[in-house]
């Protein structure tokens, strides 16, 4: 089984779900066949950051959602939900992140960008940092979200633009892994070296441990975590080297050694 999920309370999660069910007849509770696999579409009565929605056989969960930020800038991301601080402030527990699926995110990733190309929209796609809740859930987690403010969610483009994106990700063919599964290391929280390195098709990438959760701990753990937390296993760390705290560079090297995950620097 998997999930697509929106909030009821979300609007930007109420656009691109109004945009599926033009597209291919999904509708609330409603469970279709593709792949060979049954999809559940759900509308989630509360936040999408405290979701709790657990059964037998959930193979993973796409949540559509909102993004916000002080720029107010418009953007289409998608990022792997986790808690990287020791803080929880938007859902899930300190130090804890869900199970990513490198290839669905990529896919979405690359289905945004097609989608924005081929509507015209002068817009940033972007992938994101691991951030906010849920992170208990005992599936992997993606989110899909339309940015950073009250007009943006409810742009009927950019509703559309992301529904495309999940109908060439999720309902045009196999789901397969295009790339290497990747952890993404270093850099801010909206990298372009990470949406270049997975829009490439080189590599297929789920957590993103940005510099600002490395200056936070003084180990390996954030980048450790993460890694043992993705679908398939994780070949390679992709890492900002410029945008790494020096005293981690040492750390970063042992660790791929040590675990014989391939070290690339971009």
């Amino acid at each position: 089984m998997r999930l697509i999920v929106y909030s009821a309370a979300d609007p930007a999660g109420r656009n691109i779900a109004s945009h599926l069910s033009k597209m291919i007849g999904l509708a609330p509770s409603k469970e279709i066949r593709w792949d060979g696999r049954p999809i559940e579409f759900l509308e989630y009565a509360s936040s999408l950051v405290e979701m709790s929605v657990e059964g037998e056989g959930i193979e993973w969960a796409l949540l559509l959602s909102r993004h916000k930020s002080a720029s107010g800038k418009k953007c289409l991301t998608v990022h792997t939900p986790g808690n990287l601080s020791g803080s929880a402030d938007l859902g899930g527990r300190p130090r804890s992140v869900s199970i990513s699926n490198p290839a669905l995110q990529s896919a979405l990733l690359r289905g945004l960008k097609a989608s924005r190309d081929e509507l015209s929209l002068e817009i940033q796609v972007t992938v994101e940092a691991t951030h906010h809740g849920p992170t208990e859930l005992r599936y992997p987690v993606t989110f899909i979200e339309i940015g950073s403010d009250e007009n943006a969610w409810v742009d009927e483009a950019l509703g559309e633009a992301v529904a495309r994106a999940i109908v060439k990700a999720v309902f045009s063919g196999p789901s397969t892994p295009k790339g290497r599964s990747a952890v993404g290391v270093g850099g801010g929280h909206y990298s372009e070296k990470f949406t270049d390195a997975i829009l490439s098709g080189v590599y297929d990438m789920g957590h993103i441990v940005p510099k600002y959760a490395l200056s936070e701990v003084p180990d390996i753990s954030p980048i450790a975590i993460c890694v043992g937390r993705t679908l398939g296993g994780c070949q390679s760390l992709v890492v900002d080297w410029k945008g790494v705290p020096s005293a981690y560079k040492a750390l970063i090297k042992d660790f791929s050694g040590s675990t014989g995950i391939e070290l690339v620097r971009v």
